[in-house]
């Protein structure tokens, strides 16, 4: 009980402190200094939503329920969400995690013919890497980090920060990237 209480305001003081430091980059407009106050402006601003949609996932039940339904009255209870017991381990899962596994260092394998022998341009090459590396994301995502087993919404809390700090970056690091491959200022 005190495990889950001291993560859940360690949850609520991170996504205060994302969205305190993203304010400020935006007030003080230091977003605009650089690439890296960029960064750093959404990356607090995407931990402090995935912080606070968490919290709301997990609390929202609770605070949503009719007045007086947590207690009990009338014959209607609502369940809080708590922290579920661990299931008894069994070794059902390991050939399929060792399918994934394979299926992982072929992945890896090809991405890494693909950096020496370059089949095509490198903006080709550079795209398909970036879906080869996604891929890889996901299977791991999905399996190991057992999100496939979870509620459909703390997948789709981690998937959208997840896009938009892609197309962060496809946005404006790659531009700087090509400009350093073409050693131009």
């Amino acid at each position: 009980m005190y495990i889950s209480l001291i993560g859940y305001l360690f949850c609520l003081v991170l996504g205060i402190w994302g969205f305190a430091v993203a304010g400020g980059q935006v007030i003080h407009g230091g977003m605009v200094v650089s690439l890296d106050n960029l960064f750093l402006t959404m990356f607090a601003g995407m931990i402090g939503v995935a912080c606070f949609s968490y919290l709301a996932w997990r609390f929202l039940p609770v605070i949503t329920a009719p007045a007086g339904a947590a207690a009990g009255k009338g014959g209607v209870t609502v369940q809080p969400y708590a922290v579920p017991e661990d299931p008894e381990y069994t070794d059902a899962h390991i050939p399929l995690f060792n399918k994934i596994w394979i299926g992982l260092l072929v992945l890896t394998a090809v991405e890494v013919i693909l950096a020496y022998v370059q089949l095509t341009g490198i903006l080709v090459m550079l795209a398909i890497l970036l879906v080869l590396s996604a891929l890889k994301a996901g299977m791991i995502l999905s399996y190991f980090m057992h999100l496939k087993f979870d509620h459909p919404q703390l997948s789709w809390t981690l998937l959208l920060p997840a896009v938009a700090c892609i197309l962060v970056m496809c946005g404006y690091f790659f531009p700087d990237s090509f400009r350093l491959l073409e050693l131009r200022p």
